[in-house]
């Protein structure tokens, strides 16, 4: 915590002193050993211990002391990636650019030349990572060997009591089913971004035209949502006070107090000595009462959503922080649980009949509903699922379980860019380039990125139910807010933590297992206003 809040060598070194302590103790080879052994008699132990000993098992696979030179290794070659990562400087024409310019730009430019020569200078930290990247996929999948496990991306997926196929395969018919809207989309953006750009038509969108540098996300293409004027005159408490006035507005209790003292929730003066890390996060420091919130909150839309998703971990984790849930199940019922709650939460806090009964608009704002849907499925939805159920996923499993060689690693990257996302580079892309290490999430949170991916799934599934079934609204335009009943249905969810299978916990809250059916509902109504606007276009790139 004192070192997002107060970025110094000192603070970093601390937290790496720290992760070594923190490894040694959870990989301890005796830990290993008796938990093993009591698992070989697992039909003697409750359904709690036989939980709880499995979570031991996964904690200490990040770090196995059995072989602890193989660790040693793998934390030296991961704070080296973490430094190269961190120290990198982007030129553009000679001159320095921060990855925070190269995404301005990218927002704000209309010449192609310019977006072109930009998207290329973000893609010049690849070369400087990949050699190590190459080192690191081959101790990951060392310590996930010294766990029993195949390979490092089966180690991960284990979270879900899954194998790497039984994912992929899953993730792969999210895709399926989620095609037909894709592809109604892919071909509204593709013409509506060559209208802007005075281009003729493409079959692939150019990688360059949007201002995302994965094309993960589509933002900025639809004018008509944006409601940043609205939230003109609050100040930023005043949005943090709204957020937790949602929770307690369902019947959950107000935040701690302790809450409100040791959080980190505003920008800093520009002439602040003190450096804070910008990424809004929500941490459960002592598994107890001390959760505490990291923020750089002002008063605009984005961070009004951010806060109201940040307090759902905040909440999640006051959920279960009870005697009846053991310390080491204290966490999300699988690992996208966690993200799919702030996510939910946050989609409810974006709902233009909530906004309407918090003043925030006005209550004869008519909003045009095609454009809201719009602006939600390119920003936040759709190109997102075929990035992190897609792009992502596979390329790890290709280099981790499938040890896909290095040479081989820039044109697989494209190959998946180009067949799943329909994108393509502006220029060559060779195998002097590692396009793939460019996103930080391969470096320092690697074979994780499908979690997002069941978040966004898992939140639309939430939300349908809760929509339907007890405010009886529609999920497009509903409104959670001093709703009992929904805090009470989610807090059953929320107060389980990890001691039940997620499949039963899901399951018994809605009634179906995990499924994009309720994705596909929400934006039935942009599909057919897209299939209007594309009549005569041809769909697709194929």
């Amino acid at each position: 915590w004192l070192a997002v809040t107060d970025v110094t060598p000192e603070h970093d070194a601390a937290v790496a002193a720290t992760g070594k302590a923190y490894a040694a103790f959870n990989g301890n080879p005796a830990i290993i050993t008796e938990a093993r052994d009591l698992l070989a008699h697992e039909k003697e132990l409750t359904p709690l211990n036989v939980r709880q000993l499995k979570q031991l098992l996964l904690n200490a696979a990040e770090g196995p002391m059995t072989n602890p030179d193989l660790v040693a290794k793998r934390v030296e070659a991961e704070t080296k990636q973490a430094s190269i990562l961190n120290s990198f400087e982007f030129k553009l024409d000679g001159q320095k650019i921060t990855a925070n310019e190269i995404d301005n730009k990218l927002q704000k430019s209309t010449d192609l030349e310019e977006r072109k020569a930009v998207w290329e200078a973000s893609k010049e930290s690849g070369p400087a990572l990949k050699p190590n990247l190459v080192v690191l996929r081959d101790l990951r999948n060392g310590v996930a060997r010294e766990m029993k496990y195949p390979d490092y991306f089966s180690l991960e997926v284990a979270g879900y009591g899954m194998t790497t196929d039984e994912m992929l395969k899953m993730l792969d018919d999210w895709m399926a089913t989620l095609r037909p809207l894709y592809l109604q989309l892919h071909t509204w953006a593709k013409y509506k971004l060559a209208e802007k750009y005075h281009q003729p038509v493409p079959q692939k969108i150019p990688a360059h035209w949007i201002n995302n540098r994965w094309a993960q996300e589509w933002p900025d293409l639809v004018e008509a949502a944006n409601i940043d004027k609205y939230f003109e005159g609050h100040s930023a408490d005043w949005i943090i006070k709204t957020a937790e006035q949602f929770y307690t507005s369902l019947g959950f209790s107000p935040l701690p107090e302790s809450f409100w003292k040791k959080s980190d929730l505003y920008p800093l003066p520009p002439d602040s000595k003190r450096k804070k890390n910008t990424h809004a996060s929500c941490w459960h420091i002592d598994l107890e009462n001390d959760i505490r919130s990291l923020q750089s909150i002002e008063p605009n839309a984005r961070w009004f959503f951010t806060a109201h998703h940040e307090l759902g971990h905040g909440y999640y984790f006051k959920a279960y922080t009870r005697p009846e849930v053991p310390y080491l199940l204290r966490t999300g019922a699988a690992p996208g649980f966690h993200e799919g709650v702030g996510e939910l939460i946050s989609l409810a806090s974006s709902q233009v009949p909530y906004l309407q009964s918090r003043g925030i608009l006005p209550k004869d704002f008519k909003p045009d509903m095609n454009a809201f849907l719009l602006d939600d499925a390119l920003a936040r939805a759709i190109p997102f699922i075929y990035f992190s159920c897609g792009t992502m996923p596979h390329w790890e499993a290709d280099i981790y379980a499938h040890n896909l060689p290095a040479d081989q690693w820039n044109a697989r990257w494209w190959k998946y860019v180009s067949d799943m996302q329909g994108i393509e580079p502006p220029s060559p892309r060779g195998e002097e380039w590692c396009d793939a290490a460019t996103k930080t999430h391969i470096n320092d949170t690697p074979a994780y990125y499908y979690n997002y991916a069941f978040a966004t799934v898992f939140k639309f599934q939430l939300h349908d139910y809760i929509a339907r079934k007890i405010l009886h609204q529609p999920p497009q335009s509903c409104n959670y807010a001093d709703n009992k009943e929904v805090g009470t249905w989610l807090n059953n969810i929320l107060k389980k933590g990890s001691t039940e299978d997620w499949r039963k916990v899901l399951k018994e809250a809605t009634g179906e297992d995990i499924s994009t059916r309720a994705m596909a509902d929400y934006f039935k109504p942009l599909q057919s206003w897209l299939e209007e606007q594309n009549k005569g276009r041809q769909i697709g790139w194929e």
